[in-house]
């Protein structure tokens, strides 16, 4: 965590707030931290409702004198045995404590923080924090540097989330075990399968809800907690769960428990939870792009196809003359979508003759980033039948009419009706005048259809076929 000295409140507003909402108290005995766990928690008013004492054990070996016993151990043999010594201790020291003192939680934290350590294969930070109580969570922090103050308010900021997510979860649990109190348990309500990246992947069984004995989101709540308990002692990190919409009562307990949503489709919602404590996800993201195509449709004549958009996403590009196109369908290739783009919205036949180029773009609806593919292909015939749901009008523009067209200036911020915005233009001078891109198919490592491979190829428009997984590579779209 980047924390620099600061308000010492601010860093255990969240886990005094949920203390004091649970009625809970918390003990603290702490090392490198040197006390700014227990100063944190206090600096928050009404400290003495969730607070009780605590310690600084800066020498495991001279705290016997307020821990009540000898601790001290023989020196560890390096710097890996060091640190395996500090996590053993923290996680005693916790659970002794917090029964010694009688309070709900104790929080115990021992490490090093610099500049300089006593094993010569220690060069930077790290401490262990361990939290026990009605559920118990430990983490391992390691700092990228040595700087001594930068460090322990560091590993004071990741011991008080920690203990705030243990008491939220706490919380979460009791809730989930109060609902439905007395009644029988249910059947199974879930799938668990390990991955082969050390996470586990969980499905709802769907076809539960057709069981005499549904099971409830209490139940599920329930199940689904000892599993996480389970999946944490065998070392699990990332865990997928997928929800049905049948089961859609499932999602609540399941984010009180930490899990967060990943994406949603029709029929069902996926959710994450990343249990390594201290430690940024890396569990990949949804999909965050989309892809779009665009055609340039070429006639006999050598004339461009041109489209106005019924309604354009931008307002300020309403009334403009574009290449039609539009978005791919899952699972669909960039010749197949644009040959049913310029088919649904214009009724023009085209055989394809080559990709011309790719623009990369960001920020688009939802946050999507935009992938746009702009192919080129020969129309089959001049007749044009547009889509009145799509598009406000068609037509065939030759080269020069198009360039007349054109935008006053680079900079132009009036109407766009009836003009060509520059990066239109540009896009159809290299479709007419450069080099395509040659696509051919090739096996799909996962399966299923073909893949397409893209190269580019020398000599001009020479190379314009493109084989799109047709039998032949001439193929009318």
């Amino acid at each position: 965590a980047d924390v620099q000295p600061g308000t010492l409140a601010a860093l255990a507003t969240a886990a005094a707030e949920r203390l004091q909402a649970a009625k809970q108290k918390v003990t603290v005995f702490e090392a490198t931290t040197a006390g700014l766990i227990q100063a944190a928690l206090q600096a928050v008013p009404g400290a003495s409702s969730y607070t009780t004492c605590g310690a600084v054990t800066y020498s495991t070996s001279q705290a016997s004198a307020i821990l009540g016993a000898d601790f001290s151990a023989p020196r560890p043999a390096d710097g890996e045995a060091y640190r395996q010594s500090k996590s053993a201790w923290t996680q005693m020291l916790a659970r002794r404590m917090r029964k010694a003192i009688g309070a709900t939680w104790c929080v115990c934290e021992s490490g090093a923080c610099g500049p300089t350590f006593n094993y010569p294969d220690v060069s930077s930070g790290f401490t262990f924090i361990f939290v026990s109580g009605p559920i118990e969570r430990g983490i391992t922090v390691e700092s990228p540097h040595n700087k001594r103050e930068e460090n322990m308010w560091a590993f004071t900021k990741l011991a008080l989330d920690l203990l705030a997510e243990c008491v939220a979860e706490a919380g979460a649990l009791h809730a989930i075990d109060s609902a439905d109190a007395g009644t029988g348990e249910a059947t199974e309500t879930f799938a668990a399968l390990d991955d082969r990246y050390g996470g586990v992947e969980v499905s709802v069984l769907a076809d539960t809800l057709a069981s005499p004995s549904a099971p409830s989101s209490a139940q599920f709540g329930r199940e689904l907690a000892r599993a996480l308990e389970d999946w944490r002692a065998r070392g699990k990190q990332g865990v997928w769960l997928k929800v049905p919409e049948s089961h859609a009562h499932f999602v609540g307990p399941a984010v009180a428990l930490g899990f967060q949503f990943h994406h949603a489709l029709p029929g069902y919602v996926q959710l994450t939870r990343w249990m390594p404590g201290g430690v940024p996800s890396p569990l990949p993201n949804y999909g965050f792009t989309q892809i779009g195509v665009g055609g340039v449709v070429v006639n006999t004549k050598g004339e461009v196809l041109m489209v106005k958009e019924r309604v354009s996403p931008l307002p300020m590009f309403q009334g403009q003359w574009k290449l039609p196109g539009g978005l791919a369908d899952p699972g669909e290739d960039f010749a197949a979508t644009v040959a049913r783009e310029v088919r649904e919205e214009t009724g023009v036949v085209g055989t394809l003759e080559g990709l011309v180029s790719l623009r990369h773009s960001h920020g688009f609806r939802f946050g999507q980033g935009d992938i746009y593919v702009l192919v080129r292909l020969r129309a089959d015939a001049d007749i044009i039948k547009i889509d009145p749901h799509e598009l406000l009008d068609a037509k065939w523009m030759s080269r020069e009419s198009i360039q007349a067209a054109l935008v006053p200036s680079a900079d132009y911020k009036g109407s766009m009706e009836g003009l060509v915005s520059p990066n239109n233009w540009k896009m159809i001078c290299n479709a007419l005048d450069g080099s395509l891109i040659e696509g051919t198919t090739m096996p799909n490592s996962r399966g299923g259809p073909p893949a397409m491979l893209y190269t580019g190829q020398d000599g001009g428009n020479k190379k314009r076929r493109v084989s799109a997984g047709s039998p032949t590579p001439d193929s009318s779209l």
